[in-house]
């Protein structure tokens, strides 16, 4: 079991310690099912419900369990979910705590000896999940499976990722990221060297589907829900692969995807938790200094996108990229004086399951 050195990064598996975290604490007297699917929503019920259909209807030979954690939806999600489908624990959760706080209200509920973290706007095709549970029973090795994922135009979605370093932050600073992610030079950042048809072991797989081990989560601990959303994934994958364990792509593993539908494509928030996210991985990961040496990093590079983005916003205050820049880069400054530690994840509602 990986130990970290150093109290810092530690914090994110403080989480197990708190009143009610364990994995197995509420599930020990009810009998274990093979697939626990975990979705999280928040003002996204029709493509959710989607989800959850597409889960119950290729389930296969399977005993599965389809858990939805509602973030506090102000759409009527939970009962309108509650109503559709009566089989599914839908579990209103009473606050927004992000991405990983509410995955980790699910897997502390699931009762699969597998757990699939699954996108509310993503759909599972016929087969994928008795094809990937069985992938993970004959593969012992493997602590995070993720899959070929399709969009709604027929395009494979970029899936598989270096984890952030000082060096991908620093060539991001010379080469925009639309060439960094199509070429294998500059860390060859989205594996763009490999082909997308074989099974591979990589440093992170997206988060709109993974699916580990029930024994793994005992091992290196929920997700770190210091994280409220963006590179959760990241720090996850790389807990386990610290722990000797692989995170593997294998592309017979089939998933539709529509992308981005609570949060937006483009958005100064968006821009700003992703910059976080970066800061928080590195800070984990790494430690406090190489998390502020690539803060500086990423401010140095929007300084210089500046020359671009800084006539615009002059020109047309509402553009939507110099919005965007606007708000990264006068975050990325606040960051460098006070480095961000995380959010400090909320209590769930005690009710939840009322």
């Amino acid at each position: 079991m990986y130990i970290a050195k150093e109290p810092d990064r530690m914090e994110h598996a403080q989480n197990d310690q708190r009143p009610g975290s364990s994995v197995s604490d509420t599930t020990s007297v009810l009998p274990e099912l093979d697939l626990s699917v975990i979705i999280v929503n928040y003002n996204t019920r029709d493509v959710t419900s989607k989800a959850v259909q597409s889960a119950l209807d290729h389930r296969g030979n399977l005993k599965l369990e389809v858990i939805v954690v509602d973030n506090d939806s102000s759409d009527d999600s939970v009962t309108a979910l509650r109503a559709a489908f009566p089989a599914a624990t839908i579990l209103a959760a009473g606050q927004n705590g992000g991405y990983a706080w509410g995955n980790n209200i699910g897997i502390r509920q699931a009762r699969g000896r597998y757990l699939l973290i699954l996108n509310p706007d993503a759909q599972v095709y016929d087969g994928t999940l008795e094809r990937a549970v069985s992938y993970l029973e004959n593969n012992p090795d493997i602590g995070i499976l993720g899959g070929h994922v399709s969009l709604e135009n027929g395009a494979q979605q970029p899936t598989l990722f270096r984890q952030v370093s000082l060096s991908s932050l620093f060539w991001n600073i010379l080469i925009p990221n639309r060439i960094i992610r199509e070429t294998r030079l500059f860390g060859d950042q989205r594996y763009a060297s490999r082909a997308r048809d074989t099974v591979q072991d990589v440093d992170v797989v997206a988060g709109c589907f993974m699916m580990v081990p029930k024994t793994v989560i005992n091992t290196v601990g929920v997700m770190n829900d210091r994280f409220f959303m963006y590179s959760e994934e990241s720090e996850w994958c790389w807990r386990v692969r610290q722990a000797g364990l692989k995170v593997c792509y294998n592309p017979d593993i089939r998933l539709l995807h529509y992308g981005a539908v609570s949060t937006g494509q483009t958005s100064p928030w968006k821009s700003v938790e992703i910059a976080k996210g970066h800061i928080l991985f590195l800070r984990f990961s790494r430690g406090p200094l190489i998390a502020w040496l690539g803060t500086g990093l990423m401010t140095i590079g929007d300084l210089l996108r500046g020359v671009w983005f800084l006539p615009i916003s002059l020109i047309k205050p509402r553009h939507e990229g110099a919005r965007a820049w606007r708000a990264r880069f006068a975050f990325l400054l606040g960051a460098l004086i006070r480095p961000p530690h995380g959010q400090v994840p909320p209590q769930p509602a005690p009710d939840m399951l009322a």
